[in-house]
């Protein structure tokens, strides 16, 4: 992939990054648990302005579908679904999780798995498992930290993420070889370009929010919104 524009607002931060010839050229990101849909346009302007391009010049966007807070996942579902629409270029959707576990590669001993996890509150815990080299070993899943230890697998792991000390601390009582990750807790647009540049795009497939716990507040049934307002 030569171009795409990624976006993330699926946790407690909002990012946007140009990927362009093997490299990111524009990027923003700012810690935000709440205000996504609010600053996420701002945030692709500056990136448009600083990197000078067209969306429709781009070879796709790259957007993060979830686990995540309900709200935070629709505002960058919603903008990035749009974009991708109105340029008629594919989207491909990334998972929160994997773009926490991608830069601990470099952290993973031989034969080491990667946990990301994040903090689902209410003891429990958004959680995959990686190999060393990225590739994914289950499917995310919403776990009991009571239940932890059953869907890790027994070899030396490498935790990431909000609920990386979490996750830890119910281990070590099961003798793992466990350590924390210096990598970022929460996703990055950027992280996300990388990912999405070397995965091959479906210009047929809109990615939709991965959501593995009911929302808190019951919101009206409604259609992700076709296009963004202020972007052009």
């Amino acid at each position: 992939m030569t171009s795409l524009l990624a976006i993330d607002t699926g946790q407690a931060a909002c990012s946007v990054a140009l990927w362009r010839d093997g490299s990111v050229v524009a990027h923003r990101w700012a810690p935000m648990p709440k205000g996504h849909a609010e600053s996420l346009v701002p945030m692709i302007k500056e990136v448009q302005a600083e990197a000078e391009f067209a969306f429709e010049d781009l070879d796709a966007f790259a957007v993060t579908v979830g686990p995540g807070t309900f709200t935070g996942l629709r505002v960058g579902l919603a903008t990035a679904r749009g974009l991708a629409v109105a340029a008629s270029k594919p989207l491909i959707g990334v998972t929160t999780l994997e773009a926490i576990a991608w830069p601990v590669r470099q952290e993973a001993k031989d034969g080491a798995a990667i946990v990301a996890t994040f903090d689902a509150r209410r003891n429990e815990t958004y959680l995959q498992c990686f190999a060393a080299d990225g590739t994914g070993m289950m499917d995310a899943a919403l776990v009991s930290l009571d239940d932890v230890a059953a869907h890790v697998p027994d070899r030396p792991l490498i935790c990431v993420g909000t609920g990386a000390a979490l996750v830890r601390d119910r281990l070590t009582s099961h003798a793992h070889d466990i350590g924390l990750a210096s990598a970022a807790a929460l996703p990055d647009a950027r992280i996300v370009a990388e990912i999405a540049a070397d995965r091959p795009a479906d210009p047929e497939s809109l990615p939709g929010p991965l959501y593995l716990r009911a929302p808190d507040a019951k919101l009206p049934i409604k259609p992700l919104a076709a296009s963004p307002s202020g972007l052009s």
